[in-house]
């Protein structure tokens, strides 16, 4: 149904459609050249239904007389092009405002004649805005449909503030002005012998004799039904039930959040009054209690945990009691491609018909209990060579049933199901890069790279899946004279998705994901100076930080899955056991020596990751699936028929957690690739390139070991003394000299050059860590050596972990059980910082330029260094707010909060206390200064960040000073944004 408006209302007429949209188009032609505008296309419903209220209902009476110009109604932006709105006991005000009747605005809006009398009669009429020129200055066309009990008004928007329309009561008697407290949602299981149980809410208040209450539901926050205002004595007349054909008058779907408001009344069709606060969200449906299960090769079976928030409703039988074969059935499924499929996840099979294959089955008499759909892992030989993965993804539905279609076919969570693989394929491999750096093969050849550049440490051949990994080599500023050569920076990327770990000197320290869009890659925070990056085929990079007197370097190990046998590339060499073959380039041909070797895998500048823009790192290949999805085929729920047990296809691949180390956050490159569905400020405070550099002296590092020996005339025999005495008397090497694949021997060659090439023992310490590195890899891969002995002892694997800590607590602790417990004034996991020294801070939100937007931005990024994982790790806000021009105005507030520690060089402030509104702000934009604390007491640099509504704000560049301003088409009233269109 379509209205045409135009100044002589005589022209225009209601016209039905129901024929083609040729017959559409035509009618627009007609009321063009007829010189009328659609303004409105009727919806299939009728206009009875609208449950929309508009606010401030209580306000809008002409006698309202509002001094205060904030306080003024203004519906210029809540009726968007204009829209239906429901009307109980008032009406439209029908006479002519006073000089003093300004109906809680400053430009009334009225209407001359009344509303139509008859029950579904609708009018068309000229609503008049009262101006500074006259009572009707201005005209909107507006309609008006008589409903049962209340009135339906069609309201076109204002084209100013402060303009807003204007009612009278219509209804007689007073209107209350008390306010219900907070109702609660709660839920009923009405019992009816003919048509069995019905599930209902109830919207829990206490009520008084003196008034009738209105009650308004709101299914996932959108008012749906408003149930007639009836007594105290009848108040279950208001409770919310199911309907099938009218969504005004009840849910028809569970697996939804409701809530519940109230309103007063002094007789059923009168005035109401205000609505009370919502009630809480109260969920009514399945919830899956266990969104993530592992399993493992050996421990292949496991469970999925769902239970429910409500009683099932049953069918009532002859005698009054339900009926026992009241239930519910929950199907696992996935979209699948059998063709492709190899690995399988099965469900259990059900015996004697009590439920589907790959699903669960709830009794009603159960529905209050954890209920668990049983899983399990089949193994094949090939699963890793086939294809590399993390994780299966499990879909899961509510099974048709024809007596409870409101609970048939809801979807419930996704569940991911991690597969933890063996380690018997990979025992012993690895491929590393040490100290300045030292080079060893997959297959065990070692070699020297003293050379500086980027190179591909790792290549994997396998065509559509690209994985790589990273390295780039610097000069050793420790000022000797011949300069070795350290890995400073280590890149991991899968598929189009890059992590880095960037120590190069003279610019800031990142310990991040640069892209993640695929979710492919998995980092993991050890300690604070160590780290592994898992790709999906279960292949790790295992980074170890080493912090020497003017140099940071990074101990590089890659450690391989059975995916990789014969398949990988780069320094690595190929993984085949065979060492003759690992000089090799990328087509397999092999390289002249480990001088042409080095060379053929240095990186190109634009080949670099690190170097590369956003742009091209948005632009890298992609893997050519990009989710797995198993068990069980995919299907439309329509009826109680199981389908069989599906299998597991390969749509695409899914991370997983591979251990219980923390997982690095993601959501700071998860914002920034959403950043195209976000308004971009026009300046930034400043760019990442302006960052001033803090010397390495002031990182709050304590190495008293690390010193260079002037007194001593080092030869190939004192130096292996040395380091055989350095290395074999550690705890780490007596804890772990009999671990299969574990050897120190080519490490103490290490030591040894490192000795000769340096004249100092300073690269001592990396050298017994690396051999540290292995050992904990072994103890977590080697079953055998996670069995407890027969005698009941803890396993070699527990033994060995309870007496090796990292750097051997740096000699400022004692290593307890596994971890250094520290001296007086130091912290880390390896009790290397001094903690009186404040983290070095380089910035805060450094990717926005030090902004900040409100709908995006619960908290802070810190970047710098030397940020340590204790509880006594804080954040310092000062909240203060700003005009235009950056001109602080109002109170200014401190706050202190515990900080999320991500990695030593990041740490994430949450800004809830500061964006907490306590009142309307001053000022134009809030500006927020953080400093930290790894001690609770010495703080950082204090740098500041800026949040705006992105919606209407935006930076402007002031003569170089980069300002704040107002988005065109916008206003911002009371520290909120408005458009045109839009209702204040």
């Amino acid at each position: 149904m379509f209205t045409c408006a135009c100044t002589n209302h005589a022209k225009c007429k209601i016209i039905t459609i129901n024929d083609s949209i040729e017959d559409m188009e035509c009618l627009w032609y007609l009321c063009i050249f007829s010189l009328c505008a659609i303004v409105h296309c009727a919806d299939p419903d009728d206009p009875c239904k609208t449950t929309y209220i508009l606010k401030g209902m209580d306000q809008r009476f002409k006698e309202n007389y509002v001094n205060d110009p904030s306080l003024w109604l203004c519906d210029r932006y809540r009726l968007g092009n204009g829209r239906w709105v429901r009307v109980e006991g008032q009406d439209l005000l029908q006479t002519e405002p006073k000089t003093n009747e300004w109906c809680g605005t400053r430009y009334p809006i009225w209407m001359r004649g009344p509303p139509p009398e008859t029950d579904g009669e609708e009018l068309v009429k000229d609503a008049c805005v009262m101006g500074l020129k006259g009572p009707c200055t201005q005209t909107l066309p507006i309609k008006i449909k008589k409903c049962a009990g209340y009135n339906v008004y069609y309201l076109t928007p204002p084209t100013s503030c402060y303009t807003a329309y204007c009612f009278q009561y219509s209804a007689e008697g007073p209107v209350p002005t008390e306010v219900v407290e907070k109702p609660v949602v709660r839920y009923d299981l009405e019992k009816s012998n003919s048509t069995g149980q019905k599930l209902k809410f109830i919207c829990a208040f206490t009520a008084k004799d003196i008034y009738y209450y209105q009650v308004v539901w709101y299914i996932e926050d959108t008012p749906v039904v408003i149930k007639d205002a009836v007594k105290k004595e009848s108040i279950r007349n208001t409770d919310l039930g199911y309907d099938d054909k009218d969504t005004t008058k009840g849910y028809q779907k569970l697996g939804i959040n409701i809530k519940c408001a109230v309103r007063l009344k002094q007789n059923p069709k009168g005035a109401p009054g205000p609505l009370s606060p919502l009630s809480e969200n109260f969920f009514a449906g399945i919830q899956v209690t266990s969104t993530r299960v592992t399993l493992t090769r050996e421990e292949t079976q496991g469970n999925i945990n769902v239970m429910s928030t409500v009683p099932l409703g049953c069918v009532i039988q002859s005698d009054g009691s339900a009926d026992p074969n009241c239930f519910l059935d929950i199907e696992m499924n996935v979209p699948r491609d059998p063709k492709k499929c190899e690995p399988v996840i099965t469900g259990v099979e059900i015996k004697n018909g009590e439920g589907v294959n790959c699903g669960l089955r709830i009794f009603h008499t159960d529905w209050q209990m954890e209920n668990s759909v049983n899983i399990s892992f089949k193994d094949k030989m090939e699963y890793n060579l086939k294809r590399p993965d993390g994780s299966f993804r499990i879909g899961m539905i509510i099974g048709g049933k024809k007596e409870s279609p409101e609970w048939s076919g809801i979807k419930l969570q996704d569940v991911y199901v991690h597969i933890e693989d063996s380690s018997d394929i990979w025992q012993g491999k690895s491929c590393s890069a040490v100290n300045d750096p030292h080079m060893r093969t997959f297959d065990g050849r070692p070699y020297e790279n003293q050379n500086k550049g980027g190179y591909v440490l790792y290549w994997g051949k396998k065509e559509g899946f690209p994985m790589e990994v990273q390295i780039e080599t610097t000069e050793c500023i420790l000022g000797w004279n011949r300069n070795p050569y350290c890995v400073c920076a280590v890149v991991v990327r899968a598929g189009a998705d890059v992590f880095v770990i960037d120590r190069c000197p003279n610019k800031p320290i990142r310990i991040k994901y640069l892209t993640c869009k695929e979710n492919l890659l998995d980092a993991r925070k050890e300690t604070e100076m160590e780290y592994k990056i898992y790709f999906p085929s279960g292949t790790y990079v295992h980074a170890l930080l080493q912090d020497y007197p003017k140099v940071r370097t990074i101990n590089v190990h890659v450690y391989p899955s059975k995916s990789d046998h014969d398949r990988t590339g780069g320094l690595c060499g190929t993984l085949n056991g065979n060492t003759a073959d690992d000089f090799m380039d990328r087509d397999g041909n092999l390289l002249n020596g480990e001088t042409g070797f080095n060379e053929y895998w240095r990186l190109e500048e634009e080949e670099f990751l690190l170097n590369m823009s956003d742009n091209q790192l948005n632009n890298l290949p992609h893997w050519k699936n990009d989710v797995v999805y198993c068990i069980c085929p995919y299907k439309e729920v329509q009826n109680d028929t199981p389908k069989p047990i599906g299998e597991c296809s390969r749509n695409a691949i899914v991370k997983c957690a591979k251990e219980d180390t923390p997982a690095l956050n993601k959501n700071n490159c998860l914002i920034r690739s959403k950043r195209s569905a976000v308004k971009p400020f026009s300046y930034k405070m400043f760019q990442r390139q302006d960052i001033k550099l803090t010397d390495i002296d002031e990182i709050p590092v304590h190495l008293p070991r690390l010193r260079r020996e002037t007194g001593v005339n080092w030869t190939q025999k004192i130096a292996r003394d040395f380091c055989n005495n350095f290395i074999k008397n550690s705890q780490t090497y007596k804890a772990c000299n009999k671990v299969p694949s574990v050897s120190s021997d080519f490490l103490i060659e290490d030591c040894v050059l490192d000795i000769m090439m340096t004249n100092s023992t300073v690269w001592a310490a990396g050298s017994r860590e690396a051999l540290r590195t292995t050992c904990m890899k072994e103890l977590s891969q080697n079953t055998t050596l996670k069995e407890d002995s027969e005698d009941g002892k803890p396993s070699i694997a527990e033994q060995i972990k309870k007496v090796v800590c990292l750097n051997e607590c740096s000699d400022n602790g004692v290593c307890i059980n596994g971890t250094c417990e520290c001296d007086e004034g130091f912290g880390a996991k390896d009790c290397s910082m001094d903690l009186n020294k404040p983290p070095v801070v380089y910035g805060v939100n450094i990717e926005e330029g030090g902004l900040c937007d409100k709908r995006t931005c619960q908290r802070a990024l810190v970047e710098g260094y030397g940020f340590l994982d204790m509880d006594t790790l804080k954040c310092l806000l000062t909240v203060f707010h700003v005009t235009e021009n950056k001109t602080t105005v109002g109170d200014v507030l401190e706050y202190v909060v515990q900080a999320e520690h991500d990695s030593i060089a990041e740490v994430f402030c949450p800004l809830g206390p500061a964006r907490r509104r306590r009142s309307v702000p001053r000022g134009f934009v809030q500006g927020i200064t953080l400093s930290v604390t790894n001690n609770g007491r010495n703080f950082s640099t204090h740098h500041t960040i800026y949040v705006l509504d992105g919606v209407c704000q935006d930076t402007v560049n002031v003569s170089g000073d980069i300002q704040f301003t107002l988005r065109v088409g916008y206003c911002y009233i009371n520290g909120k944004c408005y458009g045109e269109g839009s209702i204040h």
